[in-house]
């Protein structure tokens, strides 16, 4: 199954909505967006001076175009050095969609999944901590 380069940035957009109660979702944007460029269904238009830069006094971001929708995607060196500074637009706003948050997740996996981890599979068990062995009866307790 083909996926279109329009349902992947509506799936994007969801995700980007979504991502801020669940910061685990920006792995997953980061994944897709990258993906697109490398395969040349999304370019990089410039860089905006982001309008909320956090703890930072001012951070670029780079403005990509998916289809009909932009994103803005932490800048790189090489990103300032060839891209040009864009005016930010205030007024511009991404077309609205609608799809449930579980479809558009469902879209990027199979679209980019999850690099595969080395070792196998994880033990559901927490580590248990070594019991400590020392000469303090208050962490010890009482000799038995």
């Amino acid at each position: 199954m083909k996926t279109t380069t329009q349902e992947i940035a509506k799936a994007i957009y969801i995700i980007n909505k979504h991502a801020k109660n669940a910061p685990a979702l920006y792995s997953m944007k980061q994944r897709a967006i990258q993906r697109l460029l490398k395969e040349g269904r999304a370019e990089k238009i410039g860089l905006n001076y982001s309008p909320n830069p956090g703890k930072a006094v001012q951070r670029l971001d780079a403005l990509i175009r998916v289809g009909d929708f932009l994103f803005h995607f932490p800048s790189t060196k090489e990103d300032r050095r060839n891209l040009d500074i864009l005016k930010y637009d205030s007024n511009y706003r991404n077309p609205k969609v609608s799809m449930p948050l579980q479809r558009a997740k469902q879209i990027l996996e199979a679209y980019t999944p999850l690099p595969k981890s080395f070792g196998g599979v994880k033990s559901s068990r927490p580590k248990q901590r070594p019991k400590y062995i020392g000469i303090s009866t208050y962490l010890n307790g009482p000799n038995k």
